[in-house]
């Protein structure tokens, strides 16, 4: 059975390979990363099963939107999956309260 996923942060990585292996057995993915040009290649070759979505996982009202706007096109949303995220390295004492910030919003609370 065919099933529709909300993938967060599909442009690299687990994200990315999830949604491609996803979209080569059928189903339909809306995946959603911050730059569009590095999900092209999933565009292209599955332009009636893949939806590209921008998406600032920190920007709660457009969270909604997309999640809303998922429904609407698609009638139901099987499975979420919360990928999106990054990495901040270094000593905690020479971050930044913005990075620390940025990367609790994008890592932690934006999934929630």
């Amino acid at each position: 059975m065919q099933k529709t996923w909300l993938i967060t942060g599909v442009s690299s990585g687990f994200g990315y390979e999830m949604t491609k292996l996803l979209l080569e057995r059928g189903d339909t993915v809306v995946g959603t990363v911050r730059n569009t040009a590095k999900a092209e290649e999933l565009v292209k070759n599955y332009p009636d099963t893949f939806d590209c979505e921008i998406l600032d996982v920190t920007d709660v009202p457009a969270v909604h939107k997309t999640v809303d706007d998922a429904f609407a096109r698609h009638g139901k949303i099987d499975v979420v999956v919360s990928n999106a995220g990054y990495g901040l390295f270094g000593a905690a004492e020479e971050l930044s309260d913005e990075e620390i910030d940025r990367i609790i919003a994008t890592d932690l609370t934006g999934s929630i």
